[in-house]
């Protein structure tokens, strides 16, 4: 079985929110991610998240893919990849292949709706400094 997160992801700070778009075309994985869940805050289902780098995307060259054990389930916005493009950077600067924190699910059959994602996450310049912190 694939160790989740991989364990060449660095653990990102936690500290603030960033929504996740893109999960209406990834409700298959975000479905199988249900069975990875556990309590969370306030009881709202939690799973481990990784963001990955999608230089490749033929859409957004600057796109971060956010991933569960079972698949993509999103990306950051446009605007937030801007924004955590230092981050990814810094994690590859310093040997790692992406960022894991928690994410939260929102919404889901159950409630008459499509999946969501919430990602548990520190503003860039935190997780950056999280990351050269580490390398000392």
């Amino acid at each position: 079985m694939t160790p989740w997160p991989p364990p060449s992801a660095f653990e990102l700070p936690p500290d603030g929110y960033r929504a996740v778009v893109g999960e209406s075309f990834h409700q298959d994985a975000l479905a199988a991610t249900v069975a990875l869940t556990q309590p969370g805050e306030e009881g709202r289902p939690m799973f481990r998240a990784v963001l990955v780098a999608e230089p490749e995307n033929p859409y957004d060259p600057n796109a971060i893919a956010i991933h569960s054990a079972a698949g993509k389930v999103g990306h950051l916005s446009r605007g937030e990849a801007l924004d955590y493009a230092p981050v990814m950077a810094a994690l590859a600067e310093h040997g790692y292949t992406a960022g894991s924190c928690d994410a939260f699910l929102n919404g889901g059959p159950a409630e008459g709706k499509s999946f969501g994602v919430v990602l548990r996450l520190s503003p860039p310049t935190d997780c950056v400094l999280e990351i050269r912190a580490s390398a000392r």
